[in-house]
């Protein structure tokens, strides 16, 4: 008799949901994809024919109190993931919830204690790290082919055609923050991975409204010091007058460095220095990605296990960013305190 497969629902059915969750649910052989829920009629409608889903739901409290669902993959504006993540789990439902996990790392704790509390699994969609090209870099830091880090820069530039500020990503209050909370968190998220176990203890932070009236920073620059003897810059922006986008991370050590788009590294070997760029199968790194990502979370599901993620990788992401916009509204460094970092 084959086992029941583990049923899961997606919430929030917008760009992310299309082109990543409901592809990589769809894939996995231990899933039964048995609901969508969205606010958009029409939308709901069409995605639920395609993929022919037969539950749809257009009020998340109908679908929270649906037993027959186990888990659910939140990927709604960043307001509604808190909320409707300790709704889910206290309905019974494993979750899956998009980045940034909540709106401040007040919020995140909130989610981790609920999930403490009744005994569900929140994992955090942290997929930039599980790219190949990523994991292959960090092979190479773990294994100490690059020495003693010392440096790390990241970036992500985008010209002005390329994104709307139009409905909640423009809203401080349902999107949090602006360029640094949106774009910065995939950055953060791949950084930490390969620097770690470094621990961040403080931030500068910088930011630029393009518009005086706007509610969320257009451009926003930081500097994260790390424990010990690492600095790791981030510079995000939205409205860039450049033809281009622009994303990069590069990473230094005493012994070599390693940069991403295109992957490069390079050692120093007996005074020179040598290519060692390793050969990354994948092309597309961000669908594998995810991929990637949904498979582990169903595993640990399905198998009772720690989730490969944890939320309290997600609450470092969070402290930063409040940190960060703390200096920029203060104009100074702002320490992390040890609970923080």
């Amino acid at each position: 008799m084959a086992e029941r497969k583990l049923r899961v629902a997606v919430v929030g059915c917008g760009t992310q949901s299309q082109l990543a969750h409901i592809p990589a649910l769809r894939q996995n052989p231990s899933v039964e994809l048995v609901a969508l829920c969205d606010t958009d009629v029409r939308k709901l409608n069409q995605l639920c024919a395609i993929h022919k889903i037969e539950k749809h739901y257009v009020d998340f409290d109908d679908l929270k109190e649906d037993e027959s669902i186990d888990a659910v993959v939140i990927a709604t504006p960043n307001h509604l993931h808190a909320p409707m993540a300790v709704a889910a789990m206290r309905y019974g439902k494993d979750v899956l919830c998009e980045m940034p996990l909540g709106l401040d790392s007040a919020e995140v704790r909130q989610m981790m204690g609920c999930a403490e509390r009744e005994k569900r699994k929140l994992m955090p969609a942290m997929n930039t790290r599980l790219r190949p090209d990523i994991q292959t870099i960090r092979r190479f830091v773990e294994g100490g082919e690059l020495g003693e880090l010392y440096y790390c820069k990241t970036g992500w530039l985008q010209g002005r055609e390329s994104w709307s500020l139009s409905g909640w990503r423009g809203q401080r209050l349902r999107a949090g923050g602006g360029a640094f909370l949106s774009l910065g968190t995939a950055l953060l998220d791949a950084s930490l991975a390969l620097v770690a176990p470094h621990v961040p203890v403080s931030v500068i932070g910088a930011a630029h409204h393009r518009a005086p009236q706007s509610e969320v920073e257009d451009t926003a620059f930081a500097m994260i010091r790390f424990q010990p003897d690492l600095t790791l810059t981030v510079e995000v922006g939205w409205s860039m007058l450049q033809e281009k986008d622009l994303t990069y991370l590069n990473l230094f050590g005493n012994a070599g460095a390693a940069l991403l788009n295109p992957t490069q590294v390079h050692k120093e070997m007996h005074g020179h220095l040598v290519n060692v760029t390793p050969q990354i199968p994948d092309k597309d790194a961000q669908r594998s990605s995810w991929r990637l990502l949904v498979n582990l979370w169903v595993e640990s599901l399905v198998h009772d296990t720690p989730t490969p993620i944890a939320a309290s990788e997600a609450l470092t992401v969070s402290r930063l960013a409040d940190a960060f916009y703390r200096s920029q509204s203060t104009r100074s460094e702002v320490p992390l305190t040890s609970e923080e970092s």
